[in-house]
């Protein structure tokens, strides 16, 4: 039997160890120390932004932006259905009402045109999610927000180093949530950033990542004491965390580099499935720089989906869907949907194949893959 394909495994630089070992050195292991500084400044660089925070997840930058964001009992966000959990239980915990939108079936992200429809005097917020390292219609979606004086929260989990029109995701909206999980190109095993427009949302979020005190102050001298300002939580990272970051992102355009030679490479030699419709994939964006995070096809049916992925199991390649419809789970029934309620995200859900891609594939495990893709067709 040949060796199994993973669909995903870690990456890894080598030099994380170096870094965890400053961190001995210097015996400040909690948080919000030197390396979690060096993240910070590094994201910054990268994506042209000083409000930086590390968090200790993605799902904490959206929990602070919720904090920030939220006013009165009555308010509401709009967000996709076809996202992770947390983009809308990060909303819930704070007290949000979520209104769910249909996304475009091409790309799988939120669609600007059904989002003005879900607009009422309650709505404070707009929340986008980039998939699979695209851009959703970001600027679609900013003039909405723009028109209806609405909040933006870009839940950019997939998104770092990618650019549209040489801005970064996570900066268009007022609020930026990156993750740098264990699933994602550079990692740190568990950790994320906020990103933020307004200085003053910018204050009053350093004190929220820290439990809600104003405890940076003390340290800067500019109070003899700190105490309880804002409803907050500990949301940073362990300085071990930030320390594993910090060598990744030393690393981030030669990882964005080699997922890219192995992203066009599942193109070129799928392209005849492409053109002839048998499979589908989201096309580059115009004046877009991916970061490649997932190659994803999509098929004519979950029927379809569920052969060829049972066909590839049994040639030892690991391949997987994705999310679960919010409005179809327990929580989202709850809340008042129907299953049937946004027929595109149930399109993208039981369609959707992704295939490996990280860094540790070999060229010729994606042309093992693409083949058997063909083999399946070429039988079916």
């Amino acid at each position: 039997m040949k060796k199994k394909i993973n669909f995903h495994e870690p990456y890894l630089t080598g030099t994380e160890l170096n870094y965890i070992k400053d961190v001995f050195k210097i015996k400040k292991f909690y948080g919000n120390g030197k390396y979690t500084l060096k993240c910070e400044k590094a994201i910054a660089k990268k994506i042209s932004n000083k409000q930086v925070l590390l968090t200790d997840s993605c799902t904490s930058a959206l929990e602070m932006s919720a904090l920030l964001i939220k006013k009165t009992k009555n308010d509401e966000v709009i967000l996709p259905s076809y996202t992770f959990t947390s983009t809308a239980a990060a909303f819930i915990r704070a007290g949000f009402r979520v209104r769910f939108a249909d996304v475009d079936k091409s790309s799988a992200m939120i669609d600007p045109q059904k989002i003005e429809d879900k607009i009422n005097k309650n709505t404070r917020a707009v929340v986008v999610v980039h998939y699979a390292g695209f851009a959703a219609q970001i600027k679609k979606i900013q003039k909405i927000c723009n028109k209806y004086k609405l909040r933006l929260v870009e839940d950019a989990a997939q998104g770092f180093n990618c650019f549209l029109d040489n801005k970064s995701l996570g900066t268009f909206g007022e609020f930026g949530c990156f993750s740098f999980h264990e699933t994602k190109n550079i990692h740190s095993g568990l950790s994320g950033a906020l990103v933020l427009k307004k200085p003053a949302d910018y204050k009053k979020a350093i004190y929220i990542r820290d439990r809600g005190t104003n405890r940076i102050d003390m340290l800067q001298k500019l109070k003899k004491n700190y105490s309880w300002v804002e409803i907050g939580g500990s949301f940073y990272p362990t300085e071990l965390q930030a320390a594993f970051l910090y060598a990744q992102l030393k690393y981030v355009d030669e990882n964005t580099g080699k997922r890219k030679k192995l992203f066009n490479r599942y193109i070129n030699s799928l392209n005849d499935l492409l053109i002839s419709n048998r499979i589908f994939y989201k096309a580059n964006v115009i004046n877009f720089n991916s970061n490649f995070h997932a190659m994803c096809i999509f098929l004519k049916s979950k029927k379809i989906r569920e052969e060829l992925r049972k066909h590839l199991i049994k040639k030892n390649i690991q391949t997987t869907s994705h999310y679960f419809p919010l409005h179809a789970s327990k929580i989202g029934k709850d809340l008042g949907y129907k299953k049937s309620d946004f027929p595109n995200t149930n399109i993208v859900s039981d369609t959707i194949l992704r295939l490996p891609l990280h860094n540790n594939i070999r060229d010729y495990e994606v042309d093992n893959v693409c083949q058997e893709i063909k083999n399946f067709f070429n039988n079916h």
